[in-house]
């Protein structure tokens, strides 16, 4: 009875990891796109913050990419006067194609 026990447990513990596994390289898998992304952009990282804080009027404090229809946004959460804010730049134009109030939506 214990042996089955232990195989059980064990292998309990073999699928978790394997499961958990999945995730991580899923979400690495992710992030490389999102690297991918940022490298081919002709916008960078800090030309996008600067736009979103002069857009806002306030400091970033995250920043991110987002692929939506094909195309790469990088998305600028702020903290300033009107509280905070979320702005989504075209990374090939530069432009502002979006912002709102609050953050990032999930």
């Amino acid at each position: 009875m214990k042996t089955k026990l232990i195989a059980a447990l064990a292998l309990a513990g073999l699928l978790a990891t394997g499961a958990m596994t999945g995730t991580t390289l899923a979400a690495g898998s992710d992030e490389d796109r999102e690297a991918t992304a940022l490298r081919g952009a002709k916008v960078s990282l800090t030309q996008a913050i600067a736009t979103a804080e002069q857009q806002t009027g306030g400091q970033a404090f995250d920043a991110g990419v987002e692929m939506k229809g094909g195309r790469t946004r990088i998305v600028v959460e702020t903290n300033g006067p009107k509280g905070t804010q979320t702005v989504s730049i075209d990374a090939q134009s530069g432009q502002v194609v979006g912002s709102h109030a609050g953050g990032e939506q999930d």
